[in-house]
């Protein structure tokens, strides 16, 4: 796979670059990569490596 260009790098250290034949590819700070075919895809995955998961995951909550 050849990597086109950066296309976002944030502070903790995700990333999303262009895939030269269309996609991109989109990296966890711990290098855990997948590919996406679409740009709004790559941003929603970005986003969950960088919040983490949703309710009731992303929590502190513990049952007594």
């Amino acid at each position: 796979m050849k990597l086109a260009q950066r296309v976002v790098e944030t502070p903790m250290g995700s990333t999303i670059d262009a895939i030269a034949d269309g996609g991109f590819w989109v990296c966890d700070r711990d290098h855990n990569c997948r590919e996406v075919r679409v740009l709004w895809e790559a941003d929603a995955l970005l986003r969950q490596h960088e919040q983490g998961f949703d309710y009731p995951y992303g929590t502190a909550f513990h049952h007594p």
